[in-house]
């Protein structure tokens, strides 16, 4: 089975959440909006020798309008993992009463926790439920199983732990059952940097590590192994999912010595250690379905060593929840299995995910490419400012420098929209609840491209906070026009003569010195006059753009795309 779903009402911080979760999901988030609460209550259900969990009081939200107000109420939703698989297993067959057939013919249950604290008591109920929460008789023994055979494996980072060197202590020893584990669990300690390196890694030591990783992989990781052959991607998958996995080959192939890499053994038996310290004391059963947390293993992890760890971790047959900051490691996973976590002003946290069913193949390939591929932190923003080309790339990020906004410290990214098209990069940015502006010039094209972009905006939505026109044909005669005509005059090398035309003057100086070019003499320029020197229209933009990133959507006075006129 799969836990295909949560509900979280009055836990920690949040007021309400629901999230939706595949074999592998990804969650990214700002600080404080979520993710470490959720981990903490799928570490304390799941991941604990207590059956079934107890909350206290520190668990509660605070609801200031209603201060003794104090109630929690959880909701987790399991799935078969393929279908008809309810009616082959006989370990899915035990909770045959609870499984409820979806609209979709998959079997599904629910597993509800309802907490409430007056004064100093807390009374806590936990029960299965069908899928409109109305209560079914339920046992204890039968929460115990589901608990037991959906353990929380929280892979933390190695380094947190005890960092005694050499031996490994007693409070060590007692989570390592036999030879093979402490060999492991040495030989880990020793790769992360925490033992005694004083003469080095013999080839013995490594080549007895590895034995003690072929046994225990044998031994305890047999259900987990392996999870699927190799399968011919197709075209949206290889557009959805950039970075490719596959080729770094099995892990019997890494075991067997078949992979000449190893680095990718002494991985394994990082990760091997991890997973021993996740299960703690724990006796987990021989069957199982196993959800693996993992945190920031960026921040500790070489990016070439983290695509190794990402590869082994994809072919271990358990489901992964994996928070990250990382934009490398969003680029191995589907569009659909990132989760992005915004907390609003109410304590809500809606968790946005995307449809991929709403894009073409194209559509995906160009997301691809513009934003996975070469803007891969982009998906982390706040607000996307979507503009023609390189020039208005280079322009906005140093005229918003100038005016003292440093663009990335407030969530706003730049993106050229030209070879992409304006409507998927919006599709995207509204789906994973990112904001956005986008800037046109004020050509036949632009006007275009606006009328695009206005056929995507809410009701609610200002069209002067997500649209700017700019009052020439393009970038570079609307700056000609507003302070910098001088800078085109000086690089066309017809200085100030009379008898020139704008237009020729403009195609002059682009011949000689590249758009991009002239863009950097523009700033060059505009760093010297300061902001007052900016045009009021982009000012006037950059307004909008931090309102935008911080949430601001409303516009009183809103008639149309802002621009002078």
């Amino acid at each position: 089975m799969i836990l295909n779903g949560i509900s979280i009402q009055g836990y920690h911080g949040i007021r309400d959440m629901n999230i939706r979760l595949d074999s592998t999901t990804a969650i990214i988030g700002e600080n404080g909006w979520g993710k470490s609460s959720l981990y903490n209550l799928l570490e304390r259900v799941f991941g604990s020798s207590r059956i079934p969990c107890r909350f206290s009081p520190e668990d509660f939200r605070i609801d200031e309008q209603r201060p003794d107000f104090r109630e929690i109420h959880i909701c987790f939703e399991f799935r078969e993992r393929k279908f008809g698989h309810v009616k082959r297993s006989r370990i899915l067959q035990q909770f045959n009463r609870y499984w409820r057939k979806g609209q979709d013919d998959f079997f599904r249950l629910y597993y509800h926790i309802d907490s409430k604290m007056v004064g100093d008591q807390i009374g806590t109920s936990h029960y299965f439920a069908d899928e409109f929460g109305n209560f079914i008789s339920s046992n204890l023994r039968d929460l115990r199983s589901l608990i037991k055979l959906n353990p929380v494996l929280h892979l933390k980072d190695a380094r947190m732990g005890n960092r005694n060197k050499g031996e490994l202590s007693d409070s060590e020893k007692k989570y390592y059952r036999n030879a093979w584990e402490k060999k492991i669990a040495e030989l880990a300690k020793y790769l992360m940097g925490e033992g005694d390196r004083s003469e080095g890694i013999s080839e013995e030591t490594i080549s007895s590590g590895l034995d003690a990783l072929n046994y225990i992989v044998a031994s305890y990781m047999t259900e987990y192994k392996d999870a699927k052959l190799y399968k011919y991607r197709t075209a949206r998958d290889i557009a959805s999912r950039p970075i490719s996995l596959e080729s770094l080959g099995s892990l019997q192939s890494i075991l067997e010595g078949r992979n000449n890499s190893n680095t990718r053994k002494f991985i394994m038996i990082v990760l091997q250690k991890a997973l021993m310290d996740a299960r703690g004391e724990r006796n987990l059963p021989k069957v199982c379905f196993p959800i693996f947390l993992l945190e920031d293993l960026e921040s500790r992890l070489h990016p070439s060593y983290m695509m190794i760890f990402m590869s082994i971790l994809e072919k271990l047959n358990a489901q992964k929840i994996i928070v990250t900051n990382s934009g490398d490691t969003l680029s191995c996973l589907p569009l659909s299995q990132i989760r992005r976590m915004v907390k609003m002003d109410d304590d809500r946290v809606i968790a946005y995910q995307l449809n991929e069913n709403n894009f073409s193949a194209d559509d995906l390939r160009r997301l691809t490419f513009h934003v996975r591929i070469t803007r891969p932190m982009s998906i982390f923003a706040r607000c996307w400012l979507l503009v023609e080309g390189e020039t208005e790339i280079w322009l906005m990020l140093q005229l918003a420098a100038i005016m003292g906004i440093n663009l990335q410290a407030e969530g706003i990214r730049i993106i050229e929209y030209a070879q992409c098209g304006a409507s998927p990069l919006i599709k995207t940015a509204k789906q994973m609840g990112i904001n956005w502006h986008l800037m046109a010039d004020g050509d036949d094209a632009g006007q275009k491209y606006i009328k695009i972009a206005r056929s995507h905006l809410e009701k609610n939505q200002s069209v002067k906070k997500h649209l700017t026109l700019l009052d020439d044909v393009d970038i570079e005669h609307f700056f000609y026009s507003n302070g910098f005509e001088s800078v085109y005059r000086i690089e066309s090398g017809y200085g100030f003569a009379q008898n020139v035309s704008k237009n020729k003057i403009i195609e002059r100086a682009i011949h000689r010195r590249s758009k991009p070019g002239l863009a950097i003499n523009i700033i060059e320029k505009a760093d010297r006059l300061g902001p007052k020197g900016i045009p009021e229209l982009i000012r006037r933009m950059f307004s909008s753009l931090i309102e935008l990133a911080g949430g601001n959507e409303s516009d009183p006075e809103d008639d149309g795309p802002d621009r002078l006129y």
